[in-house]
């Protein structure tokens, strides 16, 4: 079993039924499955084998999910790219990734005209949409390629920091992604007559796995969200008459607080359940949401490097928590013995959805990776009935309420190059409604003044959107710990002035 063999099982069940649907574009399961088809034909007609690399820069739309499985239909394995990233991120992911063609669109070729020449294993990139790609798709057959795929094939690459803090690709294989969804689907008891709203960008994990990934399995709809704002998630629930929301904490906090007035103005009788996935969640905003939606809402645990850990399922959940163990689990102390339960430790565990490897990266693989069981670096807590309640990382790296990890090394590289900054600090301060809030603490040079704005402006050049701070704080100095070392903790338990 592969994933394009997934999509032609539900293609052939299902040919009629909406695969994904954005405003007046909607994609057919037989569409989606001889389009990627089409699109796999091409490659192949490119000079592309079994087992090479095909990036994939694109906005959340339809023809991502077309072109991705166009990718996997034609044996290669799709490195997932992020379309809010700028030059200076990309150009290393492209590279080392050992990409050969690159799948985009023409608004990136201003940014990628600096990119691409230092990627010289890029033979050809297709920019969707164009007349040049709308006639290769259209001359190229529909029929399935003969490739013989295997479960143990790579299929995608995700780029991350990972629990190492450094920026890599996480290689899954087909196997990775069949293994837990039947599962999650049961726990969900998600069935064809869903629409899944997904709120998170389809090349992380989460995104894909779950939004992308678990609707096709079921024969369901993949309704993506045009714009993210309260005001579109409740427009396009009426909508597409979206049964089940998939997303972060931060943007359930925010639907929980719609005033009751607003809610009435939408039909909302569809939606039944939300998974609130990526970062720490907070009882108390998830149980206002049930109330307020009359709706159930489950919770996950899970990396990038191991889908899932843990889930809240519709029968057997517990706000506040992430649910009990789908993988094997244990919860260590620092000696790497076996915590007692309400005990906090290190949770470390393995399954068959576990990442493959580091691509190209053996030394930090076998860091993480350890007799078989993945450490994560994660503070976690079992309580006496096995419910996960995650406490916090044990690295550094900024888990903000969106659950895409920032490390702090790179924002104060691009902050350091500043003119007036002497000194700075990046931290997630801990905020109650908001999560981690992503803050620069910054010393100024003696006679140097610099405002807010042009430092979100000098990170802007440098740095995706996401990592550019949510907060500057000028400071007269950094608070340090003994051995000279800024105390990050102290920074980050400073609460929103």
């Amino acid at each position: 079993m592969n994933l394009k063999l997934m999509l032609e099982k539900t293609a052939r069940e299902v040919p009629q039924q909406t695969a994904v649907v954005l405003g007046s574009r909607k994609v057919s399961y037989r569409e989606l499955d001889e389009t990627s088809n089409r699109i796999a034909n091409a490659l192949i007609g490119l000079g592309i084998k079994k087992g090479d690399h095909i990036a994939i820069l694109m906005s959340r739309t339809p023809e991502w999910v077309i072109n991705c499985f166009g990718v996997l239909a034609a044996g290669a394995a799709a490195v997932l790219l992020d379309s809010g990233a700028k030059a200076p991120e990309l150009e290393p992911q492209l590279r080392e990734s050992d990409s050969r063609i690159l799948i985009t669109e023409e608004r990136f070729s201003p940014m990628l005209s600096s990119v691409l020449p230092n990627a010289p294993l890029v033979k050809h990139v297709l920019e969707v949409g164009t007349e040049t790609y709308n006639r290769m798709v259209t001359s190229s057959s529909p029929t399935s390629p003969s490739v013989d795929i295997q479960g143990d094939d790579e299929a995608i690459l995700f780029y991350t920091l990972g629990v190492l803090g450094k920026n890599k690709g996480v290689v899954h294989t087909h196997w990775s992604f069949l293994s837990i969804l039947p599962i999650v689907v049961e726990k969900l008891e998600l069935e064809r007559h869903d629409v899944v709203l997904g709120l998170l960008p389809f090349n992380y994990l989460l995104g894909f796995g779950l939004v992308v990934l678990m609707p096709l399995w079921t024969g369901a709809t993949i309704a993506i969200l045009p714009h993210f704002s309260s005001k579109n998630i409740l427009e396009t629930i009426e909508r597409e008459k979206a049964s089940m929301l998939i997303g972060v904490p931060a943007s359930f906090n925010a639907m929980a607080m719609i005033d009751e007035e607003t809610i009435k103005g939408y039909d909302l009788s569809s939606l039944r359940k939300v998974l609130c996935a990526g970062a720490k969640s907070s009882a108390f905003f998830l149980e206002t949401l049930e109330k307020r939606f009359h709706l159930t809402a489950c919770e996950i645990y899970g990396l990038t490097e191991l889908i899932i850990v843990t889930l809240g399922a519709i029968r057997d959940r517990r706000l506040g928590t992430a649910g009990k163990p789908l993988a094997e689990l244990r919860v260590l102390d620092k000696n790497g013995t076996e915590v007692p339960r309400g005990s906090v430790g290190e949770a470390v565990a393995r399954a068959p959805w576990m990442m493959k490897e580091y691509y190209k990266s053996p030394e930090l693989t076998a860091q993480v990776l350890r007799d078989g069981w993945f450490h994560t670096g994660d503070l976690v807590r079992l309580d006496e009935d096995g419910y996960l309640e995650f406490i916090e990382k044990t690295s550094s790296i900024i888990v903000p309420s969106g659950g895409v990890k920032i490390l702090p090394a790179a924002v104060e590289e691009v902050l350091l190059r500043h003119p007036a900054v002497a000194e700075t600090a990046c931290v997630g301060v801990l905020d109650d409604y908001k999560g981690q809030i992503p803050t620069a603490f910054i010393v100024l040079k003696e006679g140097q003044s610099a405002t807010v704005d042009e430092i979100r402006d000098f990170c802007r050049q440098s740095l995706s959107e996401y990592k550019v701070p949510k907060q500057i704080k000028f400071v007269d100095s950094l608070p340090r710990i003994e051995s000279g070392q800024i105390d990050r903790r102290l920074l980050s338990g400073r609460k929103e002035s």
